[in-house]
């Protein structure tokens, strides 16, 4: 097996949600690199604010591809193209619309924009459950083809068919790259379809439960360590034994 592309999750992964790339996941990413790997990233945030981190991160290249909005968004930087998924596009607006109108006042949330997916920050992050489920109600009561999934310091209301996956199918379908031919690192659940569908996957040690299950499955690497001391223990491996 010849892998090509390593792709990553960012929050929970090359760092806690909130703070900057961590040391370690810079190291274990140059590594990669150094073993012939092309490297992308996969989040739920939007291009532009992964391009930022990046570039602070001395991450950036002239080609990386960014998957943002959980597959929703792919820009490929050398065409400055951006790929977005709209299919159920205007169920985004009436969510958004319904919540702004309707929403209980007993919890505060701030928006970040989006152009494929509908995200909400609460201020409190014990609100997140009742957050999402003034969403599902809202989904079911409208019948809009979303779904809600609720992190550890957000909620994103998606469009059906969207998925990290969706967005690894453009970037195979452009660069030619087939899912066999790439690894995946992720750690929370809107990375399950990314780490289904790619040649190996890898979940740090601070990954969700089902994430692991997943990737056990799949005879890919849990590592034992998390965050970016996780990244650079499967870098290791990954270079040792499979580059």
């Amino acid at each position: 097996m010849t892998y090509r592309l390593c792709v990553f999750d960012i929050d929970g992964v090359l760092n806690p949600p909130g703070c900057p790339v961590q040391k370690e996941s810079i190291d274990g990413i140059l590594e990669l690199e150094r073993g012939g790997l092309d490297i992308s990233f996969a989040s739920g945030k939007h291009p532009w604010y992964i391009t930022g981190g990046l570039v602070f991160s001395g991450l950036l290249r002239q080609d990386t591809v960014i998957i943002g909005e959980s597959g929703g968004h792919v820009f490929f930087p050398r065409e400055k193209e951006k790929v977005l998924y709209t299919r159920h596009i205007n169920d985004i607006k009436k969510v958004r619309q319904h919540f702004f109108e309707n929403r209980s006042t007993a919890y505060e949330v701030w928006e970040e924009p989006k152009e494929t997916l509908f995200s909400l920050f609460p201020r409190k992050w014990e609100d997140i459950p009742q957050v999402s489920q003034d969403l599902k109600d809202i989904i079911q009561e409208e019948r809009l083809n979303l779904y809600v999934i609720a992190h550890v310091d957000a909620v994103d209301v998606m469009q059906n068919g969207l998925s990290k996956k969706t967005g690894l199918t453009v970037v195979r379908e452009r660069l030619d790259i087939p899912f066999e031919d790439m690894i995946g690192v992720g750690d929370g659940m809107n990375d399950l379809e990314m780490l289904s569908c790619v040649g190996y996957p890898v979940a740090v040690g601070n990954a969700h439960e089902r994430v692991k299950e997943i990737v056990r499955e799949r005879e890919g690497y849990v590592s034992q360590k998390n965050l970016g001391e996780g990244v650079l223990e499967a870098a290791q491996h990954i270079t040792r034994e499979l580059l």
